[in-house]
């Protein structure tokens, strides 16, 4: 009972994002302003339910890296993702397809809040994320890499 209300409770605050801005530019805020940013490994994956716009998943997650000091070593997010044909998007929701065992970098508003960006690790992610994180920057739910400053 109580993680279906809390899933509800996820549920209604990440499909009311879209309706807070004109546009992306507010995920994007709402990602820069993240408690939990890390790199991280996919524990878990749970499929809470499916609607219209979508199916909405509580992901659990291990902290590899943490950037933040708000990161547990473990902690959860919620996110919609398009999983049925028969599903149509909604303008501006942004979609994360995140799979067990993958190792994202993964911005989450607090833990068991919402997803704000998730982006699959790359080895140039890493290092910018480990060594350079200022030159991050945020943009329909994935971290991008700013070009150096020279």
């Amino acid at each position: 009972m109580r993680i279906s209300l809390l899933a509800l409770f996820l549920a209604l605050i990440i499909s009311s994002i879209p309706a807070l801005a004109a546009d992306s530019r507010y995920l994007d805020r709402m990602a820069f302003e993240s408690e939990i940013k890390s790199i991280a490994v996919v524990s878990r994956v749970q499929r809470m339910g499916a609607g219209a716009e979508g199916t909405f998943l509580r992901v659990t997650f291990k902290t590899d890296y943490a950037l933040t000091s708000f990161t547990p070593e473990s902690f959860t997010g919620g996110c919609n993702t398009m999983e049925s044909a028969w599903q149509q998007r909604s303008p501006g929701t942004v979609y994360f397809n995140p799979k067990q065992g993958q190792k994202v970098f993964v911005t989450v508003s607090s833990n068991d809040g919402a997803i704000t960006s998730l982006t699959p690790l790359t080895p140039l992610l890493d290092a910018v994320v480990r060594t350079e994180p200022w030159r991050l920057t945020y943009n329909q739910g994935r971290a991008v890499i700013l070009p150096k400053d020279d």
